[in-house]
């Protein structure tokens, strides 16, 4: 089964003992020596299977969910994305099938099922080619992961307006632009 984010224990709160090994990364990572990583320092930190670090937009997305309003995150913050983020490397590279280092339409579709969802192989060449930077028509591991969460909370937009899961919502365009934006601003 592939990594799900509403199946991850990724809004916990508590206080853990560290690895020493996170802590020592925690601690290179926080270059300001705040005590709390913000988006720009993860960034420094995280290179994608492109060999390029991870977007802007795939750290504010990944900070924001653990950092409590903040705009940064602290150890056990730090400890909760460490896990998060190689549960998300080990499922891009369960579905890389063939070693590329990117995820191509026909893979990203493959592991999208995995995690409930059914969209067509049209849909899935969208996604790759909206979400992906550069390569040979794939997405780097930090954009499989930018796209899953973007596609998960703008599936949990939807289905607050689908209680019986029909799969078809009626909704006005400005609750529609608002489903949007609301799952985007995590981006921004």
């Amino acid at each position: 089964m592939a990594f799900n984010p509403h199946h991850s224990q990724y809004h916990q709160t508590q206080q853990h003992h560290h690895d020493p090994q996170i802590s020592a990364w925690f601690m290179a990572v926080d270059q300001d020596r705040s005590g709390r990583i913000n988006a720009f320092e993860l960034q420094s930190a995280l290179m994608s299977s492109n060999g390029r670090r991870f977007s802007d937009a795939t750290c504010r997305l990944m900070i924001g969910m653990f950092d409590n309003g903040a705009g940064s995150i602290d150890i056990n913050g730090f400890a909760q994305l460490y896990t998060y983020v190689n549960q998300w490397v080990n499922t891009f590279k369960r579905f890389d099938a063939n070693g590329s280092g990117f995820i191509d339409q026909f893979e990203l579709g493959q592991a999208l099922k995995t995690m409930g969802y059914n969209f067509s192989p049209v849909f899935a060449d969208v996604i790759v080619k909206k979400f992906g930077r550069i390569g040979p028509g794939g997405l780097a591991a930090d954009e499989f992961i930018l796209t899953c969460i973007l596609i998960y909370n703008l599936t949990a937009s939807f289905r607050q307006k689908d209680p019986h899961f029909q799969g078809v919502i009626t909704v006005n365009y400005e609750d529609f632009l608002n489903m949007c934006l609301s799952t985007l601003a995590l981006t921004t």
